[in-house]
């Protein structure tokens, strides 16, 4: 009973957002077209035969992973909790933490759904050169890159402050045979612009760490002079705090933002310099 009382209540959501991508894909540009194809693809679920090829891979390493005891010792730079009154760490500190890698990979790394969305993205938009904000244990990572992959074309510069993780991920992608990722190691505010000035333009950027109001806008503001022309930013936990909300408030709101959509637990934003209008979107997909 519960399973049919929950399935009725998606119905209207599914249908809201269905209306609400069959409206961005009628817009004249090409990126509000390829966004909304994106965003069906992911609502429906649908991976192609060669994408459930990577996508086993991925999963199966993931399922491994959450069943890990292994204790790993790592400095956690970002946030510690979405409750604003607590105290959090400034940039440049950090909270020493031991855990295991199941711990770590079922709290921190990205849900197959948005994962998956991740995936797509980089299909449809063929980015050349992408960036990410957070490797973590590198699922999201080997998502994006297993989409450039398929694209046979692309690479992926993904910056991580905790060495442990990085050293981890780095393993993992090469166990998944991906030789398209450079990792980064060390606090954003020491790497971030470097690796914007080496690898500048660039197509894409996943900002997925530090999730707190200053430093999620300031990394925008960072990265926006060394993007190309058509860009897309993808930004998580866009409602995970008051301060993340605000930060998401103050991004869409730059003029360079052409289209912008709030998926409530993530936030695309297309950077199209051919596009006069600004377009504005909640979808809810989950």
């Amino acid at each position: 009973m519960f399973r049919l009382i929950r399935k009725l209540y998606k119905v209207p959501r599914r249908i809201c957002a269905l209306r609400e991508i069959s409206r961005l894909s009628r817009q004249p540009d090409a990126a509000s077209k390829s966004l909304a194809k994106v965003l069906r693809g992911t609502l429906h679920n649908r991976p192609t035969s060669e994408e459930k090829v990577w996508i086993e891979k991925i999963e199966s390493l993931r399922n491994e992973l959450n069943s890990s005891s292994e204790k790993v010792t790592l400095m956690d730079y970002g946030a510690l909790s979405s409750d604003e009154s607590c105290v959090e760490p400034k940039t440049s500190e950090g909270k020493v933490k031991i855990e295991t890698i199941g711990e770590v990979c079922r709290t921190a790394s990205k849900p197959y759904k948005w994962s998956f969305l991740l995936l797509k993205l980089i299909r449809e938009f063929k980015p050349s050169v992408c960036l990410e904000l957070g490797t973590c244990l590198g699922i999201s990572a080997s998502y994006q890159a297993a989409a450039l992959k398929l694209n046979h074309s692309g690479r992926l510069v993904s910056l991580e402050g905790a060495e442990s993780l990085a050293r981890l991920a780095e393993g993992y992608f090469k166990k998944l045979g991906f030789d398209n990722i450079e990792v980064v190691v060390g606090l954003f505010q020491n790497t971030l612009k470097d690796v914007l000035e080496k690898n500048a333009p660039i197509d894409y950027a996943f900002v997925d760490g530090h999730h707190q109001e200053e430093p999620t806008i300031g990394y925008f503001r960072q990265i926006l002079p060394f993007l190309s022309d058509r860009a897309v930013l993808i930004f998580d936990d866009i409602s995970w705090s008051d301060g993340m909300k605000r930060a998401w408030s103050t991004i869409k709101a730059y003029e360079s933002v052409k289209v912008c959509v709030d998926l409530s637990y993530v936030g695309i934003c297309i950077i199209d310099n051919s596009k006069d209008r600004k377009e504005n979107y909640k979808i809810d997909i989950s």
